[in-house]
C-alpha cells in the first residue's frame, strides 16, 4: 500500500465534524469546601454535540482556602488545601440532545501552596489578613454557631463526590450564535460529613450561549451563561442553608494563534447561605478566572487557569485548574 493511500485513508479517519476547533468557556465553579458540592453546573457556550459525538474531559482544581469571620453568634474557620478532579463525559445522544455526566474526585488536605501564596500576596499587597496568623500546612474547617460547633473537620481522604447529569438542546445554532437550554440534576453520593459531598439532591436550569467570530485566527468569542438551582434537604447546614440560588457567566477567548487561545472568565451566584452574617458563607460570589487554552490538535486541548475571589472571602483567592479535553 502507497503512503499516499495510507495517508487518504488515516485523514480520512480522523477528519470528522471538529474541521475547527472549539473553543469553550473554563469548566469551573466556586471552590469553597463549604459550597463546591452543590450542582452548580459547567456551560459550555450553547454548543451541543451532535448526534454520535463523544467528549471526555478531566480537569483538576487545587484550591487553596484561608479565611476566618468570629461574630457575636456565629464562628467560621477554613484553613486547608482542597484537590477536586472532574471527570465530564458528554455524548450527542439525539440529534438535538446533549447528555452529561460529570463524575467529581475529592480530597482536602494541608496547604501545601500556603509559603508560595503568602509570599504572592506580600508581593503584591493582595489582601488576606487570615493567612498572618494561620499556620501553614495546615488543614482545619469549623463552622459554629450559638456556641454549637456543626463542622469541625481535620482529615479526608480521596472519595467520590456528588455525580451530576445534565440534558442540553440547541435554541439557536448559526454561524454566529450559539444557545442552548439544559436541565441538571445533582445527587447526594458524596460524604458530606467530610465534606466531599453535600448530603442533598440539586435540581435546575440554565441557558448557556456564545458569538461566534468568523472563522480565522485573532478574533474574539464572547460566552454566557445564566441559570436556577434549587437545593434539596439533607445539607449539614440546613438551618441556614438557602433552597434557591441564581449564578451565571460571562466571558471571552481571544484565537491568538492556531494552538494559544487565553481566555478571561467572570463567574457569579447569589449566597447559599444567606442567613448567616459572615461574608465566607451569606454573600454572593463573584471569581475572576485567567487562564489559556492549548490546542495540539483541532480536538485534543490543554488549559491551564487561575480563580480569584473579586468580592473578598466569599471563594478561595487561590485556585488553580488544569484540564484536558478530547472530541471524538
Amino acid at each position: 500500500m502507497s503512503l499516499r493511500l495510507i495517508s487518504i485513508i488515516l485523514f480520512l479517519l480522523t477528519s470528522k465534524v471538529y474541521a475547527q476547533k472549539t473553543v469553550e468557556p473554563f469548566a469551573t465553579h466556586n471552590q469553597s469546601p463549604l459550597i463546591h458540592f452543590f450542582g452548580l453546573p459547567n456551560h459550555y457556550g450553547g454548543k451541543v454535540l451532535a448526534k454520535g459525538d463523544f467528549s471526555f474531559g478531566n480537569y483538576l482544581n487545587i484550591a487553596n482556602n484561608a479565611t476566618s469571620s468570629q461574630l457575636i453568634t456565629e464562628a467560621i474557620y477554613l484553613d486547608g488545601e482542597m484537590y477536586r478532579n472532574d471527570i465530564i463525559l458528554r455524548y450527542g445522544l439525539l440529534k438535538n440532545l446533549q447528555i452529561e455526566l460529570n463524575i467529581p474526585l475529592v480530597r482536602h488536605s494541608t496547604g501545601v501552596m500556603d509559603p508560595i501564596i503568602s509570599g504572592w500576596h506580600e508581593t503584591f499587597g493582595l489582601p488576606g489578613k487570615a493567612r498572618e496568623f494561620m499556620t501553614n500546612f495546615n488543614l482545619t474547617y469549623l463552622y459554629r454557631e450559638n456556641e454549637n460547633t456543626q463542622i469541625l473537620m481535620n482529615e479526608s481522604e480521596l472519595k467520590f463526590g456528588d455525580i451530576a447529569l445534565k440534558f442540553d438542546v440547541p435554541v439557536v445554532n448559526s454561524n454566529k450564535h450559539a444557545l442552548s437550554v439544559g436541565t441538571f440534576f445533582k445527587f447526594s453520593t458524596g460524604n458530606k460529613r467530610q465534606l466531599i459531598g453535600s448530603g442533598t439532591n440539586d435540581i435546575g436550569a440554565n441557558l448557556s450561549g456564545r458569538i461566534i467570530p468568523k472563522n480565522k485566527e485573532k478574533t474574539f468569542t464572547y460566552f454566557y451563561s445564566a441559570g436556577y438551582m434549587h437545593i434539596g434537604s439533607g445539607a449539614l447546614l440546613s438551618d441556614i442553608l438557602t433552597k434557591n440560588i441564581v449564578f451565571g457567566s460571562l466571558g471571552s477567548a481571544f484565537s491568538l494563534s492556531k494552538s494559544w487561545v487565553p481566555k478571561i472568565q467572570f463567574d457569579f451566584h447569589s449566597g447559599f447561605y444567606k442567613k448567616s452574617a459572615t461574608k465566607q458563607l451569606g454573600r454572593e460570589s463573584i471569581q475572576l478566572v485567567l487562564g489559556t487554552d492549548y490546542f495540539i490538535s483541532d480536538d485534543l486541548n490543554l488549559s491551564f487557569s487561575f480563580s480569584e475571589d473579586l468580592i473578598v472571602n466569599t471563594s478561595p483567592d487561590f485556585v488553580l485548574q488544569f484540564g484536558v479535553s478530547y472530541k471524538l
